[in-house]
């Protein structure tokens, strides 16, 4: 009964990027828009977690332009956009491409000549999967660090359009040794660090002035191979256009301390993503219980 449950699903989920992906452009995007619109009519409980969210990174200094409903809004309707790109790539029709506008790409390549790999930073800010996509486009293989959709359906679609271009996707089970292959033949790892994760795969630090886990997993990477840390985010600039930005290799502070290390440069990772959603707090991904830790799993 589930095996045919997800085919069920996965068929509808097929169809809806079918139709999205074969709409013109400006359709499939307010459709898309829409959908993401419906979704936030309709999921509540998502839009409490991210009400709640809110008002904690508020307390920890987040400013925010309009009020947090609206936030929140724009958020899903962001969300509902990035699918219709996703779906519009999946059936090949990539002029999305065309209008990505890069930044710092320079940076990138330099923390690369050192021939010691590359780890790029970012968080579930704005189009996320299309940033992975545009670099593999632009000429910069990316291996992706993933973990395996429940569906095994869906799962393989989303893999299909994840590597389309040229990335790989490293699955978070037994991924050490793929990833120490990747970075010893100066390869590009690609690593979301922004949500929670289990105890022993963290450390504690700081993100908005409350405690949470953060993935240990770049910082323990860079002190140990020596692989540049590169932040890197993508924003919605209007009009279907994005723009895509590349930051300075982040500079790790490495005093034999492991510990003291791996929190210290973790938190410096972070800070990144929450100057990020700073700037643009309608892009990041609310609906997650990001503060897990000093909240609980109710919130």
């Amino acid at each position: 009964m589930k095996k045919f449950l997800r085919l069920i699903e996965a068929l509808l989920f097929l169809f809806v990027v079918l139709l999205l992906g074969i709409l013109p452009r400006s359709i499939s995007l307010k459709t898309g828009e829409t959908l993401g619109l419906l979704m936030f009519l309709m999921l509540k409980s998502r839009k409490g977690i991210a009400l709640k969210n809110i008002e904690i990174a508020q307390k920890g200094g987040l400013k925010l332009p309009s009020e947090p409903e609206h936030i929140v809004r724009l958020n899903f309707i962001n969300l509902g956009r990035s699918v219709s790109e996703l779906s519009m790539l999946s059936i090949g029709r990539t002029a999305i491409m065309n209008d990505i506008v890069f930044e710092g790409l320079e940076r990138y390549q330099a923390a690369k000549n050192k021939n010691k790999g590359a780890v790029l930073i970012t968080g579930h800010c704005g189009n996320w999967e299309l940033l992975a996509l545009a670099a593999s486009w632009k000429g910069i293989p990316v291996s992706l660090i993933a973990r395996q959709l429940n569906n095994p359906y869906i799962n393989k679609f989303i893999e299909g359009l994840r590597t389309r271009f040229g990335n790989r996707v490293i699955y978070k089970k037994g991924a050490v040794r793929e990833i120490l292959g990747t970075i010893k033949d100066n390869g590009t790892v690609g690593i979301l660090i922004d949500q929670s994760v289990l105890e022993d795969e963290a450390v504690v630090i700081e993100f908005f002035g409350e405690k949470v886990y953060a993935m240990k997993t770049p910082a323990l990477l860079s002190i140990k191979t020596g692989a540049a840390i590169v932040p890197a985010f993508i924003n919605y600039i209007g009009d279907g256009k994005h723009r895509i930005w590349c930051g300075k290799e982040i500079p790790l502070k490495i005093t034999g301390d492991m510990e003291n290390d791996l929190i210290y440069n973790t938190q410096a990772f972070s800070d990144y993503v929450e100057k990020y959603i700073k700037e643009n707090p309608s892009e990041w991904l609310w609906i997650h219980r990001r503060w897990k830790l000093s909240h609980g799993r109710k919130y």
